[in-house]
């Protein structure tokens, strides 16, 4: 089941993220190989929904074009007038900031496990960072395991079940997004579960 979650982690982490030229082809991919891991976890008692909603929505969006889609992304989670109605980041909800104390404390984080940060223009706590650092962790348990209780406790935990529930609550949230946000919430509210049952158990 660990290799499950940690597709998972690894395919929402790759929805977030801003589209970039073949996205469409990328997700199309992604999709088809994270199913079998989808299924399992289902299994598993994870509750998973809206795959097939996400493949509508990823449909819609490649109708659009690239250029569309990364408007409706901009619009979405970076810049719009006259404000940004979702904030992908941990310290906008935290500290009402894009750069602030969670930022420099996930930056000590990933360090500690030699992870370094190769996207200048993004900061450490945006959402797909920090989900793809929560499946690079649950794969490399032995090197991590003195910071996995800070990490999923006092960060990922503690604001990403808000950020989805603001996408889910947006009125013009595309289904891609919408879907992506209802499949991130089951999967994370039963992660946190085992989470606190391994970390209990240390």
């Amino acid at each position: 089941m660990e290799k499950d979650r940690i597709a998972l982690y690894k395919f929402l982490s790759i929805g977030f993220t801003y589209p970039e030229i073949s996205f469409d082809e990328i997700m199309e991919k992604s999709i088809e190989l994270v199913s079998k891991s989808y299924t399992n976890l289902n299994k598993k008692g994870y509750k998973l929904t809206g795959i097939k909603n996400l493949k509508k929505g990823l449909k819609e969006l490649s109708s659009a074009g690239l250029g569309e889609w990364q408007g409706i992304y901009t619009s979405l989670f970076i810049s719009n007038i006259p404000r940004t109605p979702l904030h992908p980041y941990e310290s906008f909800y935290k500290e009402g900031l894009l750069v602030s104390e969670s930022s420099d404390e996930l930056n000590e984080i990933y360090s500690s496990c030699g992870v370094e940060i190769f996207d200048d223009k993004e900061f450490p706590d945006i959402v797909n960072f920090e989900l793809e650092f929560a499946s690079f962790i649950i794969e490399n348990q032995s090197g991590c395991l003195p910071i996995f209780k800070v990490f999923f406790r006092e960060h990922l935990f503690s604001w990403i079940f808000d950020f989805f529930n603001d996408v889910e609550q947006y009125k013009e949230t595309p289904l891609f997004y919408l879907s992506l946000a209802q499949i991130g919430k089951n999967f994370l509210k039963k992660e946190q579960k085992i989470m606190e049952e391994i970390l209990n158990e240390r």
